[in-house]
Parts: C-alpha cells; structure tokens; sequence
C-alpha cells in the first residue's frame, strides 16, 4: 500500500537527516581541533520496483558519509619549532606506542603536528601519537625507502649531546718589533727548548686556549726570540708543561722552529717542525688523546716597526655542549641546536601520500588508518616525490567552514521537519481510511 511505503519514506528522511545533523555537529565541534577533516554527507535516492503505472511505492533516502580528508586547512603560525604542518599533500607517519613499526608499532598518518618531547626524549603530538622519521647516520647519510616501513623509527632526542671537538687549526696574526736587537747569547747559546724550559726568555710570548679530545680547554704558548735581522726562532709549547708526556723535562715543548720576514716585514719562509703538523702526546693524566695541530704562521705574521701585538687568534674546535633547541628545515631534516654553537641531523621526518586521501578510515587522535579505498602509501621526503612542504612552527586548522556548516544546519532542520510531516499527513489518511469502517 503507498501510504505506508510513504511512512517509511517520511522515516527514512528522519533518518538520514540525523546523520547529517550528527555529522554536522561533530565538524561544528572540532573547528578548533588541529588538523581536523571535516565530514559531510549526500543523500541517495532509494528506488523501488513499481508494479503498476498508477501507484508509486516511495524508496525513500539513503545518507552516505563522505570524508574531505584531500582538503587542506589553514596553516596557523605557532611559537613552537616542533609543531609542524604540511603545505601539501602528505601525512606525517605516527604510532599509537613508542615501538618500532616493524615491531609490534600500529601505523597510522595524521595532520595534526602539535608535537612537544615527552619525558622520555619522544616527539609526542597532542593526541598521544609518536613522530616516526628517518634516522641520521654520523656521516649525515639517510637509509629511506617509499614503501617500507623497516627504516623508520620513533624519534627520540633523550641523550643528545654536543659532541666535543679538538683544535686542529690555529692561525696568529701578529707583529714582532722590527727594532728588537738580536740574541747575543746573554742567557747561554740558544738551543731547541731553551724558550719553553725558561732557560732563556723569549722576546715576545703569546698564550691561545686550545680544546683536546675531551673538549677540555689547555693552553699552548708561542715563543719568539730574534736571533738574526729579519730571523726569529719560534717554540709551541704547553702551559703547564706537565699537561704533555715528558713535559716537565722539555718544558712542555712541542715543536720549534725559524719563521724569516722579507726586507718589506712580510713573512718569507718558516722551518721547522713549527712549519708542519705536529702532535700534541697528552699526558694520561689528562685522558685525552693524541691531538694533531697545524699552527699557520705563514699568513697573518708581520714584521714591523710597531711594538709587539697579537692582532687575532683563530682556533677551531669547541668544547661540549647541551642541547639548547630543535629545528626543522624545509626539507624535514630535524636538526639539535648546542649550546657550543654546533647543530648536528638528527632524524629526517617523511610523509606518506596516497592516491585517493579521503578513502582513508578515521582513528583514534585524528588520525587515519589504510584501507582498500585509499591505496598503498608512498614514502617521501619532505617537498619531494608529491608530497607537501613541512613548515616549523605552524599548524594546520580545521579545514571546517562554519558558513558552510549553519547553512548545512538549518537546510538539514527543514528537511527533517519536512519529513516529520510526512508521517503526521499519512498518519492522518490511515487515520481517515479507519473511518471507512465505522
């Protein structure tokens, strides 16, 4: 009988325009959840067979949800260098635990980069999922694949450290007086280690701090004592002397040799093991290793008729440092920042695209799960291979259009008024086809 197929008409719009208002109200919730996608709803017609062509039997209508996972929100500028957002397409690779994703981790993909370091050195996003990326080997090399899932590792800073590095170039820029008389044996004949023992004093002495392998900061000294025109014999020597092996019998001499200066106070050769490479034999006392230097002379040295003056010190090395901070480039490499002033890779974060986004299944956190419907994902660095850009201290908002939502609203409120209409009008014909009888 039509009118009860229109009850059932009337009930099934009932039905579907819940669905709509319960979709609606969870977009109208979440347009302030970070890296939010909203949902929306079409409405199928239902068809069923006529038997005649003078009555209809009503289908009714069927709600069918539909995900705008591929539309992208607004990127919001944050204070935070770990929260991240994605120009583009793509997902950041999380886990729901901190375990290997080959190893007993769940696998999921979300856009929402609100990630703080948790207690444990993890990068953990507001939902409780964990950041996966690539790790940095030492020589800043990166093992990636776009399929598997075996390089990728939660990242985790807890025990980085700034590793110390050892001075093994220096460079003085000085000036030793022209006028300064020759060595005339006052002190006894000058031999290698005369300057560095204090068995004779050099006519100009110059300290500089230099870091062994442990990043510990020592001093070396410079010696110079003219001994012709335009000739000067030069000693490196450690300060204290018995921080070398055998320093207290050499005065903790570690190379010597002549530096001679042209006619115009340039610097014409230097000889010597001054002129080379030497090694520094720390004492076991001090638990460092043997340390080469190469001190430059050569350049920077002058000879003039201005009084002694250290002009510059170069040294490279540093000691060790802590972790001051984290950055992120555009190329997903998260990189520590030291307080020494080094930055070393750490891990470099990938994103997952796929051929058809919005056929993903919804998760726990905003995240996604792969389905049949989404295809396989593909693995990418950042801004390469299809997938969007990863921007530091951004997040990405809610992709949710409130217009568009109470619009939605009260055109779902009607309908579902018109539908309660619908029952009531074929309530009261069955009400009136009950009168017939009486």
């Amino acid at each position: 009988m039509s009118i009860y197929t229109a009850l059932r008409a009337g009930v099934s719009g009932l039905t579907a325009n819940s669905s709509a208002l319960a979709v609606i109200s969870d977009n109208i919730a979440n347009v302030n959840t970070v890296g939010y996608k909203r949902n929306g709803v079409d409405f199928t017609a239902l068809v069923n067979a006529q038997n005649s062509n003078t009555t209809y039997n009503a289908g009714g209508v069927l709600p069918l949800t539909r995900q705008q996972i591929s539309l992208q929100g607004s990127l919001e500028q944050s204070r935070s260098p770990t929260d991240l957002a994605i120009s583009g397409d793509g997902f950041f690779i999380v886990s729901s635990n901190n375990q290997q994703l080959t190893n007993g981790g769940s696998v999921l993909f979300t856009r929402a980069g609100s990630f703080t370091v948790d207690h444990n050195g993890f990068m953990v996003n507001a939902q409780g999922l964990f950041l996966q990326g690539w790790p940095v080997a030492a020589d800043g090399s990166v093992t990636s694949s776009p399929t598997s899932l075996s390089a990728i590792e939660p990242v985790n800073i807890s025990g980085v450290g700034g590793l110390a590095e050892a001075t093994r170039n220096v460079s003085i820029n000085a000036n030793l007086q022209s006028g300064e008389a020759s060595y005339a044996n006052a002190q006894g004949p000058y031999s290698a280690g005369s300057m560095a023992t204090g068995a004779i004093t050099p006519d100009f002495e110059s300290s500089l701090e230099v870091y062994d392998s442990l990043g510990e900061a020592r001093t070396i000294a410079i010696g110079f004592l003219k001994t012709a025109p335009n000739t000067w014999q030069v000693e490196a020597y450690a300060r204290p002397a018995t921080n070398v092996t055998n320093g207290a019998v050499t005065g903790g001499l570690l190379a010597s040799g002549t530096v001679t200066f042209n006619t115009d106070g340039t610097v014409a050769n230097t000889t010597g093991t001054i002129a080379s490479p030497f090694n520094v034999n720390w004492a076991a006392s001090t638990g460092a290793a043997v340390q080469p230097i190469t001190l430059n002379l050569a350049n920077g040295m002058t000879q003039f008729a201005n009084a002694y003056g250290v002009t510059s010190v170069t040294a490279d090395g540093v000691p060790p440092g802590d972790l001051v901070g984290l950055t992120l480039e555009g190329d997903g490499m998260l990189t520590a920042q030291f307080s020494n002033g080094r930055s070393r890779a750490l891990y470099q974060i990938p994103l997952a695209t796929f051929l058809n986004p919005n056929g993903l299944k919804a998760d726990q956190g905003g995240a996604f799960r792969v389905t049949l419907d989404s295809g396989l994902y593909n693995i990418n660095a950042s801004n390469a291979g299809g997938a969007g850009k990863i921007v530091s201290g951004a997040l990405e908002g809610s992709n949710v259009d409130l217009a568009s939502e109470f619009t939605n609203l009260i055109t779902t409120q009607r309908a579902y008024s018109a539908a309660s209409r619908i029952i009531t009008t074929a309530d009261q014909m069955l009400e009136e086809l009950l009168q017939i009888k009486r």
